[in-house]
């Protein structure tokens, strides 16, 4: 006897069927690139050798571990996105919290702080190259004129420098992002929360503290994962800027596999450098997700 579905059943059946075809495109589009891109990884494939591609297994892994540039490389990628994450977090943070407040022409300043998010990422990586110019570049003149140099430094050319000058643009880049998120998380928290802490005599800091971070802690995790993922993935603002120099001191493993497949077109070692990344990406998703759900649990 053939068996019978209920109409909640069917309607759950149709449903799935609807997903069906956003199913199969994000299969196309983000699956099977993944795939493909493993799969270049296990095998030795240089544009610029005579040898057919071959597979090699795990050797593009272990070449690419004890290659000293990939842990320099790494540990750059580390404090390039933990100085963005935190800062833009923070930043993105104050901003929010004043910005929701009641101010008169509150709509000007919120227009006025996402500017910077509205400006394409080429230029505003080319304006920023512009502005550290080490002869004709607005920074060094207002420096200048303020006594804190006593010459014009040529900013994205000096090892000492040029990372910090790359972050200062991404960090002003990505902040109005965070703010965007954070805004909209403040906007879910009913007012009655704040008017029973202010008739409790609590000051403003411990409503922020126990009213706000609690209830934002969902938008935060959010902010701190799309932030994290972005700002590893922000090959514009350093290739237009540095390119990865001087020394290699602003390469980023995202840079770095460009420069190998697209340079050196040593697309095997290119791949091996996106999986770990994306490797490296995807643990750290997972693990602040899962402790953010833990204590919204507990």
């Amino acid at each position: 006897m053939a068996p019978r579905f209920g109409a909640g059943a069917r309607e759950r059946l149709f449903g799935y069927a609807l997903l069906l075809p956003t199913l199969a495109v994000l299969g196309l589009v983000i699956l099977y690139p993944l795939l493909d891109g493993v799969r270049i990884s296990l095998m030795r494939m240089k544009l610029t050798s005579v040898a057919e591609p071959r597979f090699v297994g795990l050797q593009n892994y272990v070449s690419l571990f004890q290659d000293e540039k990939f842990w320099f490389t790494l540990r750059t990628t580390a404090v390039w996105t933990v100085a963005n994450v935190v800062a833009q977090i923070i930043l993105g943070l104050a901003l929010a919290v004043l910005l929701n407040e009641r101010l008169k022409a509150r709509g000007l300043y919120r227009s006025i702080a996402l500017i910077p998010y509205i400006v394409p990422s080429v230029a505003a990586a080319l304006i920023w190259r512009w502005m550290y110019d080490g002869s004709s570049g607005i920074i060094n003149a207002i420096l200048f004129r303020l006594g804190l140099i006593d010459s014009y430094r040529p900013w994205l050319g000096e090892v000492s420098t040029a990372l910090p000058a790359v972050i200062i643009e991404s960090i002003w880049k990505g902040t109005p992002f965070v703010m965007i998120l954070l805004l909209a998380g403040l906007q879910t928290i009913s007012p009655e929360y704040y008017e029973a802490g202010a008739i409790d005599g609590a000051s403003a800091w411990q409503r922020f503290r126990d009213i706000t971070l609690p209830l934002l802690r969902p938008s935060l995790a959010v902010a701190t994962v799309l932030t994290t993922v972005y700002t590893v993935n922000n090959f514009n603002a350093i290739w237009l800027m540095t390119q990865g120099g001087p020394l290699g001191t602003t390469e980023i493993l995202f840079t770095w596999a460009y420069k190998m497949a697209f340079q050196r077109f040593d697309f095997g070692m290119a791949a091996a450098i996106s999986v770990v990344l994306f490797g490296i990406l995807a643990i750290f998703a997972a693990i602040y997700i899962f402790l953010v759900e833990r204590e919204e649990a507990g």
